[in-house]
Protein backbone atom coordinates (compact mmCIF):
# COMPACT_ATOMS: atom_id res chain seq x y z
CA UNK A 1 0.00 0.00 0.00
CA UNK A 2 1.97 3.84 -1.28
CA UNK A 3 0.95 6.85 0.36
CA UNK A 4 -1.30 8.77 -1.42
CA UNK A 5 -0.11 12.49 -2.17
CA UNK A 6 -1.63 14.81 -0.03
CA UNK A 7 -4.04 17.35 -1.85
CA UNK A 8 -2.82 20.86 -0.95
CA UNK A 9 -4.18 22.39 2.32
CA UNK A 10 -6.77 24.72 1.21
CA UNK A 11 -5.91 28.52 2.84
CA UNK A 12 -7.83 31.01 4.54
CA UNK A 13 -6.84 34.69 4.92
CA UNK A 14 -8.44 37.04 6.36
CA UNK A 15 -9.01 41.26 6.61
CA UNK A 16 -10.57 42.84 9.87
CA UNK A 17 -11.80 46.36 9.79
CA UNK A 18 -12.81 48.40 12.59
CA UNK A 19 -13.92 51.68 13.16
CA UNK A 20 -15.34 54.10 15.45
CA UNK A 21 -13.81 57.60 14.24
CA UNK A 22 -13.87 58.92 10.66
CA UNK A 23 -12.20 61.64 9.50
CA UNK A 24 -13.44 64.97 9.79
CA UNK A 25 -13.65 67.15 6.28
CA UNK A 26 -14.08 71.28 6.72
CA UNK A 27 -17.53 72.27 5.93
CA UNK A 28 -19.13 68.69 5.93
CA UNK A 29 -21.19 67.20 8.27
CA UNK A 30 -19.29 64.38 10.21
CA UNK A 31 -20.40 60.41 10.11
CA UNK A 32 -21.27 59.90 14.01
CA UNK A 33 -18.64 57.93 15.97
CA UNK A 34 -19.61 54.76 17.31
CA UNK A 35 -18.52 53.27 20.57
CA UNK A 36 -17.55 49.56 20.28
CA UNK A 37 -16.50 48.73 16.50
CA UNK A 38 -12.96 48.84 16.73
CA UNK A 39 -13.18 46.27 19.99
CA UNK A 40 -15.31 44.28 17.89
CA UNK A 41 -12.78 43.80 15.10
CA UNK A 42 -10.30 43.16 17.68
CA UNK A 43 -12.17 40.21 19.25
CA UNK A 44 -13.09 39.23 15.65
CA UNK A 45 -9.36 39.31 14.97
CA UNK A 46 -8.41 37.29 18.28
CA UNK A 47 -11.15 34.76 17.49
CA UNK A 48 -10.06 33.78 13.78
CA UNK A 49 -6.61 33.65 14.83
CA UNK A 50 -7.56 31.12 17.38
CA UNK A 51 -5.86 28.14 16.46
CA UNK A 52 -8.48 26.16 18.24
CA UNK A 53 -11.35 27.52 16.57
CA UNK A 54 -9.81 28.09 12.71
CA UNK A 55 -7.04 27.57 10.49
CA UNK A 56 -6.24 30.87 9.10
CA UNK A 57 -3.16 31.52 7.16
CA UNK A 58 -2.80 35.37 8.08
CA UNK A 59 -5.10 37.77 9.51
CA UNK A 60 -4.47 41.66 8.92
CA UNK A 61 -6.32 44.05 11.34
CA UNK A 62 -6.97 47.97 10.13
CA UNK A 63 -8.53 50.20 12.83
CA UNK A 64 -9.65 53.24 12.63
CA UNK A 65 -7.73 55.44 10.69
CA UNK A 66 -6.00 52.72 9.54
CA UNK A 67 -8.96 51.63 7.52
CA UNK A 68 -8.54 54.05 4.60
CA UNK A 69 -10.25 53.36 1.27
CA UNK A 70 -6.54 53.37 -0.03
CA UNK A 71 -5.39 51.05 2.26
CA UNK A 72 -8.73 48.66 2.28
CA UNK A 73 -8.40 47.80 -0.72
CA UNK A 74 -3.88 47.71 -0.74
CA UNK A 75 -4.88 44.30 1.73
CA UNK A 76 -7.68 42.98 -0.07
CA UNK A 77 -5.47 43.30 -3.31
CA UNK A 78 -2.59 41.79 -1.63
CA UNK A 79 -4.45 38.98 -0.13
CA UNK A 80 -6.54 38.18 -3.07
CA UNK A 81 -3.51 37.62 -5.34
CA UNK A 82 -2.01 34.99 -2.74
CA UNK A 83 -5.62 33.19 -3.05
CA UNK A 84 -5.52 29.31 -5.11
CA UNK A 85 -8.72 27.92 -6.26
CA UNK A 86 -9.30 26.32 -2.96
CA UNK A 87 -8.31 29.13 -0.37
CA UNK A 88 -10.93 31.73 1.14
CA UNK A 89 -10.82 35.60 2.00
CA UNK A 90 -12.62 36.45 5.06
CA UNK A 91 -13.36 40.19 5.53
CA UNK A 92 -15.15 41.30 7.94
CA UNK A 93 -16.33 45.07 8.62
CA UNK A 94 -17.59 46.59 11.91
CA UNK A 95 -18.96 50.54 11.13
CA UNK A 96 -20.99 52.29 9.21
CA UNK A 97 -22.95 51.39 6.02
CA UNK A 98 -25.38 53.51 3.87
CA UNK A 99 -27.01 52.56 0.58
CA UNK A 100 -25.73 54.73 -2.58
CA UNK A 101 -27.41 56.31 -4.83
CA UNK A 102 -28.03 53.17 -6.68
CA UNK A 103 -29.38 51.36 -3.72
CA UNK A 104 -25.96 48.92 -3.12
CA UNK A 105 -24.97 48.40 0.25
CA UNK A 106 -22.03 50.43 0.84
CA UNK A 107 -19.02 50.60 3.80
CA UNK A 108 -17.33 53.53 5.39
CA UNK A 109 -14.05 53.79 5.22
CA UNK A 110 -12.63 56.11 7.68
CA UNK A 111 -12.04 58.58 5.24
CA UNK A 112 -15.26 58.90 3.83
CA UNK A 113 -16.90 61.84 3.09
CA UNK A 114 -20.76 62.12 3.49
CA UNK A 115 -21.16 63.84 0.53
CA UNK A 116 -18.88 62.25 -2.15
CA UNK A 117 -19.82 58.44 -2.77
CA UNK A 118 -16.42 58.02 -4.37
CA UNK A 119 -14.72 57.90 -1.20
CA UNK A 120 -17.22 55.53 -0.20
CA UNK A 121 -16.75 51.44 -0.68
CA UNK A 122 -19.65 49.06 -2.18
CA UNK A 123 -19.66 45.79 -1.54
CA UNK A 124 -19.71 45.17 -4.98
CA UNK A 125 -16.40 46.52 -5.77
CA UNK A 126 -14.93 44.38 -3.02
CA UNK A 127 -16.38 41.53 -4.69
CA UNK A 128 -14.47 42.71 -8.12
CA UNK A 129 -11.40 44.00 -6.51
CA UNK A 130 -10.73 40.37 -5.04
CA UNK A 131 -11.89 38.83 -8.36
CA UNK A 132 -9.10 40.32 -10.45
CA UNK A 133 -6.65 40.40 -8.28
CA UNK A 134 -7.13 36.70 -7.25
CA UNK A 135 -7.95 35.89 -11.04
CA UNK A 136 -11.20 34.64 -10.07
CA UNK A 137 -9.56 31.81 -7.90
CA UNK A 138 -10.87 31.02 -4.33
CA UNK A 139 -14.07 32.43 -2.55
CA UNK A 140 -14.79 35.57 -0.48
CA UNK A 141 -16.72 35.48 2.48
CA UNK A 142 -17.90 39.04 3.77
CA UNK A 143 -19.11 39.61 7.40
CA UNK A 144 -20.59 42.98 8.07
CA UNK A 145 -21.62 43.98 11.34
CA UNK A 146 -23.08 47.28 10.04
CA UNK A 147 -26.63 48.70 8.25
CA UNK A 148 -28.11 50.38 5.31
CA UNK A 149 -30.98 51.72 6.16
CA UNK A 150 -30.01 55.06 6.21
CA UNK A 151 -31.62 56.04 9.37
CA UNK A 152 -30.35 58.29 11.90
CA UNK A 153 -30.65 56.43 15.27
CA UNK A 154 -28.53 56.33 18.42
CA UNK A 155 -26.49 53.26 19.00
CA UNK A 156 -27.07 52.09 15.49
CA UNK A 157 -24.34 51.69 13.23
CA UNK A 158 -26.11 53.65 10.33
CA UNK A 159 -26.78 57.42 9.23
CA UNK A 160 -28.90 59.71 7.42
CA UNK A 161 -27.65 61.39 4.47
CA UNK A 162 -27.80 65.48 4.72
CA UNK A 163 -30.47 66.22 2.33
CA UNK A 164 -31.87 63.22 1.03
CA UNK A 165 -34.94 62.38 1.45
CA UNK A 166 -36.14 59.33 -0.53
CA UNK A 167 -33.90 56.71 0.21
CA UNK A 168 -33.25 54.53 -3.07
CA UNK A 169 -34.44 50.92 -2.94
CA UNK A 170 -32.14 48.16 -1.73
CA UNK A 171 -30.55 46.19 -3.83
CA UNK A 172 -30.56 42.38 -3.60
CA UNK A 173 -26.58 41.48 -2.83
CA UNK A 174 -25.51 39.81 -6.13
CA UNK A 175 -22.77 37.44 -5.16
CA UNK A 176 -20.82 35.57 -7.37
CA UNK A 177 -19.58 31.89 -7.30
CA UNK A 178 -19.45 30.20 -3.99
CA UNK A 179 -19.09 33.86 -2.57
CA UNK A 180 -20.73 34.59 0.67
CA UNK A 181 -22.11 37.51 2.76
CA UNK A 182 -23.01 37.40 6.44
CA UNK A 183 -24.74 40.71 7.10
CA UNK A 184 -25.98 41.79 10.62
CA UNK A 185 -29.21 43.10 9.57
CA UNK A 186 -32.03 43.28 6.89
CA UNK A 187 -31.28 46.18 4.54
CA UNK A 188 -34.05 48.41 6.05
CA UNK A 189 -33.24 47.79 9.37
CA UNK A 190 -30.58 49.53 11.91
CA UNK A 191 -27.62 47.14 12.99
CA UNK A 192 -27.10 47.70 17.24
CA UNK A 193 -24.69 48.37 19.44
CA UNK A 194 -25.39 47.75 22.62
CA UNK A 195 -23.13 48.19 26.39
CA UNK A 196 -25.10 45.46 28.29
CA UNK A 197 -22.95 43.30 25.48
CA UNK A 198 -19.70 45.32 25.35
CA UNK A 199 -20.10 45.40 21.44
CA UNK A 200 -22.35 44.95 18.29
CA UNK A 201 -25.39 42.40 18.94
CA UNK A 202 -24.67 40.59 15.64
CA UNK A 203 -20.75 40.46 16.49
CA UNK A 204 -21.01 39.45 19.77
CA UNK A 205 -23.73 36.28 19.40
CA UNK A 206 -21.68 35.49 16.28
CA UNK A 207 -18.34 35.60 18.44
CA UNK A 208 -20.13 33.08 20.81
CA UNK A 209 -21.24 30.67 17.79
CA UNK A 210 -17.65 30.86 16.39
CA UNK A 211 -16.64 29.82 20.61
CA UNK A 212 -18.67 26.28 19.01
CA UNK A 213 -21.70 26.93 20.76
CA UNK A 214 -23.67 26.62 16.77
CA UNK A 215 -21.88 23.15 16.38
CA UNK A 216 -25.13 21.58 17.21
CA UNK A 217 -24.56 18.12 15.46
CA UNK A 218 -21.27 18.10 17.56
CA UNK A 219 -19.15 16.72 14.39
CA UNK A 220 -16.67 19.59 15.97
CA UNK A 221 -17.11 22.30 12.51
CA UNK A 222 -18.73 25.69 12.76
CA UNK A 223 -20.19 26.63 9.37
CA UNK A 224 -21.07 29.59 8.68
CA UNK A 225 -24.57 28.26 8.26
CA UNK A 226 -24.83 27.20 11.52
CA UNK A 227 -22.92 30.26 12.89
CA UNK A 228 -25.49 32.15 11.13
CA UNK A 229 -28.65 30.20 12.73
CA UNK A 230 -27.24 30.24 15.70
CA UNK A 231 -26.65 34.24 15.77
CA UNK A 232 -29.70 35.22 13.89
CA UNK A 233 -31.98 33.26 17.03
CA UNK A 234 -29.97 35.21 19.71
CA UNK A 235 -30.18 38.53 18.35
CA UNK A 236 -33.64 38.71 17.04
CA UNK A 237 -34.58 37.33 20.78
CA UNK A 238 -32.02 39.66 21.98
CA UNK A 239 -32.97 43.21 20.25
CA UNK A 240 -37.30 42.25 20.46
CA UNK A 241 -36.31 42.19 24.38
CA UNK A 242 -34.56 45.96 23.78
CA UNK A 243 -37.88 46.94 21.74
CA UNK A 244 -35.80 47.28 18.13
CA UNK A 245 -35.85 44.43 15.19
CA UNK A 246 -32.61 43.46 13.78
CA UNK A 247 -32.31 40.40 11.57
CA UNK A 248 -29.37 39.02 10.50
CA UNK A 249 -29.14 37.97 6.88
CA UNK A 250 -26.97 35.24 5.12
CA UNK A 251 -26.53 35.19 1.17
CA UNK A 252 -24.71 32.54 -0.94
CA UNK A 253 -23.68 28.61 0.11
CA UNK A 254 -23.70 28.25 4.09
CA UNK A 255 -21.07 25.13 4.04
CA UNK A 256 -18.03 27.17 4.52
CA UNK A 257 -15.84 25.69 7.83
CA UNK A 258 -16.19 29.46 9.96
CA UNK A 259 -14.39 27.67 12.99
CA UNK A 260 -13.31 24.23 14.28
CA UNK A 261 -12.93 22.13 17.05
CA UNK A 262 -9.81 19.57 16.66
CA UNK A 263 -10.67 17.71 19.79
CA UNK A 264 -14.17 17.09 18.56
CA UNK A 265 -13.00 16.75 15.09
CA UNK A 266 -10.79 14.29 15.71
CA UNK A 267 -13.19 12.12 17.98
CA UNK A 268 -15.58 12.13 15.24
CA UNK A 269 -13.61 10.93 12.65
CA UNK A 270 -12.30 8.38 14.77
CA UNK A 271 -16.52 7.47 16.02
CA UNK A 272 -16.82 7.05 12.06
CA UNK A 273 -14.08 4.07 11.42
CA UNK A 274 -15.64 2.90 14.39
CA UNK A 275 -19.49 2.38 13.11
CA UNK A 276 -18.09 1.24 9.79
CA UNK A 277 -16.62 -1.44 11.35
CA UNK A 278 -12.97 -0.85 10.63
CA UNK A 279 -11.78 -0.47 14.24
CA UNK A 280 -13.10 -2.31 17.50
CA UNK A 281 -14.03 -0.40 20.69
CA UNK A 282 -10.72 -0.97 22.37
CA UNK A 283 -9.00 1.00 19.32
CA UNK A 284 -11.22 3.57 19.69
CA UNK A 285 -10.91 4.13 23.16
CA UNK A 286 -6.99 4.26 22.89
CA UNK A 287 -7.41 6.38 20.32
CA UNK A 288 -9.41 8.37 21.97
CA UNK A 289 -7.19 8.76 24.99
CA UNK A 290 -4.73 9.94 22.18
CA UNK A 291 -6.82 12.89 20.88
CA UNK A 292 -6.77 14.66 24.25
CA UNK A 293 -2.73 14.00 24.58
CA UNK A 294 -0.47 17.03 23.37
CA UNK A 295 2.01 14.34 21.87
CA UNK A 296 -0.06 12.40 19.54
CA UNK A 297 1.95 9.60 17.89
CA UNK A 298 3.39 10.75 14.69
CA UNK A 299 0.78 8.47 12.35
CA UNK A 300 -2.13 9.83 14.31
CA UNK A 301 -1.08 13.14 13.57
CA UNK A 302 -0.87 12.78 9.62
CA UNK A 303 -4.54 10.72 9.61
CA UNK A 304 -6.05 13.89 11.32
CA UNK A 305 -3.93 16.37 9.33
CA UNK A 306 -5.22 14.41 6.20
CA UNK A 307 -1.86 13.40 5.13
CA UNK A 308 -2.98 9.55 5.74
CA UNK A 309 -5.84 8.43 4.07
CA UNK A 310 -8.42 6.24 6.59
CA UNK A 311 -7.44 3.10 4.41
CA UNK A 312 -3.87 3.61 5.31
CA UNK A 313 -4.61 4.41 9.18
CA UNK A 314 -6.89 1.61 9.39
CA UNK A 315 -4.07 -0.62 8.31
CA UNK A 316 -1.22 0.56 10.78
CA UNK A 317 -4.09 0.28 13.64
CA UNK A 318 -4.61 -3.46 13.08
CA UNK A 319 -1.10 -3.93 12.61
CA UNK A 320 -0.70 -2.54 16.07
CA UNK A 321 1.52 -0.09 14.81
CA UNK A 322 -0.03 2.97 17.19
CA UNK A 323 1.99 2.86 20.44
CA UNK A 324 -0.82 2.08 23.19
CA UNK A 325 -3.37 0.82 20.67
CA UNK A 326 -4.14 -2.86 20.32
CA UNK A 327 -3.76 -4.48 17.47
CA UNK A 328 -6.61 -6.14 15.74
CA UNK A 329 -7.37 -9.66 16.96
CA UNK A 330 -7.04 -12.30 14.78
CA UNK A 331 -4.73 -10.66 12.94
CA UNK A 332 -1.73 -11.73 10.61
CA UNK A 333 1.23 -12.24 13.09
CA UNK A 334 3.62 -11.15 10.53
CA UNK A 335 1.72 -8.07 10.20
CA UNK A 336 1.79 -7.01 13.89
CA UNK A 337 5.85 -8.12 14.05
CA UNK A 338 6.23 -5.26 10.92
CA UNK A 339 3.85 -3.00 13.35
CA UNK A 340 5.56 -3.41 16.12
CA UNK A 341 8.69 -1.81 14.31
CA UNK A 342 6.54 1.21 13.45
CA UNK A 343 5.17 1.64 17.09
CA UNK A 344 8.96 1.52 18.48
CA UNK A 345 10.05 4.26 15.68
CA UNK A 346 12.26 1.68 14.08
CA UNK A 347 11.00 2.10 10.34
CA UNK A 348 9.37 4.67 8.83
CA UNK A 349 6.23 4.86 7.39
CA UNK A 350 7.42 4.09 3.50
CA UNK A 351 9.14 1.13 5.13
CA UNK A 352 6.17 -0.25 6.66
CA UNK A 353 4.39 0.30 3.54
CA UNK A 354 6.79 -1.92 1.29
CA UNK A 355 7.10 -4.51 4.18
CA UNK A 356 3.40 -4.96 4.55
CA UNK A 357 2.57 -5.27 0.87
CA UNK A 358 5.41 -7.72 0.38
CA UNK A 359 3.72 -9.79 3.16
CA UNK A 360 -0.32 -9.56 2.02
CA UNK A 361 1.22 -10.76 -1.65
CA UNK A 362 3.31 -13.40 -0.56
CA UNK A 363 6.14 -11.63 -1.85
CA UNK A 364 8.41 -11.27 0.65
CA UNK A 365 12.58 -11.08 -0.21
CA UNK A 366 14.46 -13.62 2.11
CA UNK A 367 15.69 -11.42 4.57
CA UNK A 368 12.07 -9.92 5.18
CA UNK A 369 11.31 -13.85 5.54
CA UNK A 370 13.94 -14.91 7.65
CA UNK A 371 13.23 -12.12 10.42
CA UNK A 372 9.82 -12.94 10.00
CA UNK A 373 10.30 -16.27 10.52
CA UNK A 374 12.70 -15.69 13.62
CA UNK A 375 16.04 -17.01 11.49
CA UNK A 376 17.24 -13.12 11.22
CA UNK A 377 16.90 -10.95 14.67
CA UNK A 378 15.71 -7.99 14.33
CA UNK A 379 18.90 -5.99 15.36
CA UNK A 380 20.27 -7.55 11.80
CA UNK A 381 17.36 -7.20 9.90
CA UNK A 382 17.24 -3.36 11.03
CA UNK A 383 21.09 -3.06 10.15
CA UNK A 384 20.55 -4.90 6.76
CA UNK A 385 17.26 -2.61 6.30
CA UNK A 386 19.33 0.64 6.79
CA UNK A 387 22.09 -0.50 4.90
CA UNK A 388 20.18 -0.62 2.03
CA UNK A 389 20.91 -4.48 1.59
CA UNK A 390 17.15 -5.54 1.47
CA UNK A 391 15.72 -5.26 -2.07
CA UNK A 392 12.79 -3.41 -2.31
CA UNK A 393 12.89 -1.83 0.88
CA UNK A 394 14.13 1.96 1.01
CA UNK A 395 16.89 2.22 3.12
Amino acid sequence: MGLAQPMPKPETYALVIGINNYRPYPETPSLPPLSYAESDARKMAQALRDPHKGQLSKVRVLLDTEASKTAIEAELRDLARRMGVSDTLIVYYSGHGMPSRLGQATLMPSDAKINDEETWLPLDSIQDLARKASQGKGRLILIVDACFSGQSLPGSRSFSMPGRKDLPKPQKPDLSGANVLLASSADTQPSWEDAELGGGIFTAYLLEAISGKADVNGDGYVTIGEAYRYAALQVEGFSQRKGTLQTPRLYGPDDYTLALNPIAVARSRLAGLKLAGHINGAQFDALAEWIESKRQPDDLKQYLAGTLTGGQFVSLVRAGAIPGVPAQAPSDIRLQKIGLLRRDGKIRLDQFWVLSRMIQTGRAVPDVSDFLAGRLSEIKFLQRLRAGAIQGVPR
